[in-house]
């Protein structure tokens, strides 16, 4: 009996000192029970995709094993072997060289845990350039979903190139002009398509410090590049990279070779040709074919709706200037990237993660956006509807759209002067 009391007792003791302890302290517990298994829930599907995609890159089943194999070339030789791999710039070459001068196995998983932690900055670098939490962005993610998974799988360098075009806006937004350059410039010589985001800097802010940065980022790249194999080979690789892509890889050499017209390049110019333009015989039909046009009036089209394009873009440039400076940036940030999708001959589903931007800039739109990210969704998983260009479709309406919200904005706004000198903003005293 005195042995059940003393039970009794301590039970008793140890529920009063439970209650007497600071509610902080419980709560605290439960919370962070709960991040915890938050924590969890999250981190296993995307270790397991990271296990997946260096697997992937060490049995040379992705996209890495191209730049891997152009890379230990220079690495091993300290010559540079442009003609394999022409669309990657020869200063992604010496770039990669480091990191593939491993093993392939190796150098997979150093490219993916690098291409993970790319993508888990992204909102953070977001929310400082929109001025949009992350949890708010949470919805443009998911619409862009399948197309950063795909990047990552691939072991493709957009969720890499992002970031840095990301950063390298939200510098010259802060001011920092030749470091924003430099950034976008860095993008730019890992893939040719993101040096387009200069426009954007100095659409924006144009000042000497951009144009500087534009300069030493070039500077750097061929400085880079002539370390590496020398100064007359630099020259020479640089050349026979030019020469390369102006002689066989534009959309009509694709075409005359009928190489890349498969659906899964939804590329705007290849998308004209498969579905209007007259391929001939020997170009096969590998999508929908609604006419047989002339191939010269398919690239006259073409160009045509990228001069459309980039009129709409001059034009938004004094509508994003009346804005707030985080919708302004994002908003053009949106239509640059979308600019760029237009142009380039080759452009698979991962290359639409780039619209992000503009899904981001319409995230208050929430029914919009839904709609979009279920056709997108839907889009990818029928051979059918890439054929016909479902993504590009999508982001030549994203464009649109952004466009058409920008200039409204500016308009409710009314024109004002974007200040953009740097340092903490100065409280101006009330009027009497």
């Amino acid at each position: 009996m005195g042995g059940a009391r003393k039970d009794l007792r301590s039970d008793s003791v140890r529920e009063g000192a439970r209650e007497n302890l600071p509610r902080s302290l419980t709560t605290g517990s439960g919370k962070a029970a709960m991040w915890l298994k938050r924590f969890v829930l999250c981190a296993v599907p995307v270790l397991a995709l990271l296990g997946y995609t260096i697997f992937r890159g060490a049995e040379r089943h992705n996209d890495f094993k191209y730049p891997y194999n152009v890379a230990r070339h220079l690495w091993k030789t300290g010559q540079l072997k442009i003609a394999s791999q022409p669309r990657y710039p020869v200063t992604f070459h010496v770039l990669l060289a480091p990191i593939a001068s491993l093993p392939i196995g190796q150098a997979a998983a150093v490219w993916a845990v690098l291409s993970f932690a790319a993508v888990a900055a992204l909102p953070r670098v977001f929310a400082r350039l929109s001025g949009i939490a992350p949890r708010r962005q949470l919805l443009a993610w998911l619409v862009v979903l399948p197309c950063l998974i795909d990047a990552l799988v691939l072991g493709q360098s957009d969720p890499i190139n992002l970031l840095l075009v990301a950063a390298g806006l939200l510098a010259v937004k802060a001011g920092r002009g030749g470091a924003g350059a430099g950034l976008i410039g860095t993008a730019g010589m890992i893939k040719f398509l993101p040096v387009i985001f200069w426009a954007t800097a100095i659409g924006r802010c144009p000042n000497r410090h951009v144009w500087a940065g534009i300069l030493l980022a070039l500077c750097g790249g061929f400085g880079m590049v002539a370390a590496a194999v020398g100064r007359e080979a630099a020259v020479a690789g640089i050349v026979e990279q030019y020469e390369l892509i102006r002689d066989y890889e534009k959309p009509w050499h694709l075409v005359a070779r009928g190489s890349d017209l498969r659906p899964n390049n939804e590329s705007l110019p290849i998308v004209l040709a498969r579905t209007f333009g007259d391929l001939g015989p020997s170009g096969g039909r590998p999508s929908v074919s609604l006419a047989r046009w002339p191939l010269s009036v398919i690239w006259g089209l073409w160009g045509g709706l990228v001069l459309v394009l980039a009129t709409i873009w001059v034009a938004s440039l004094s509508s994003a200037a009346a804005l707030p400076p985080e919708r302004g940036w994002l908003g053009m940030f949106g239509l640059t990237a979308v600019v760029m999708l237009a142009l380039t001959p080759i452009c698979w589903h991962h290359y639409f993660l780039w619209t992000f931007p503009a899904v981001l800039f319409l995230v208050q739109h929430r029914r919009l956006i839904a709609v979009v990210g279920a056709l997108s969704w839907l889009g990818a998983a029928s051979q059918l509807t890439r054929g016909l260009g479902c993504h590009m479709v999508l982001a030549l309406v994203l464009f649109a759209v952004v466009a058409y919200d920008l200039r409204r904005s500016a308009a409710r706004t009314g024109p004002r002067a974007e200040r953009r000198q740097i340092g903490p903003t100065v409280a101006l005293p009330a009027a009497p």
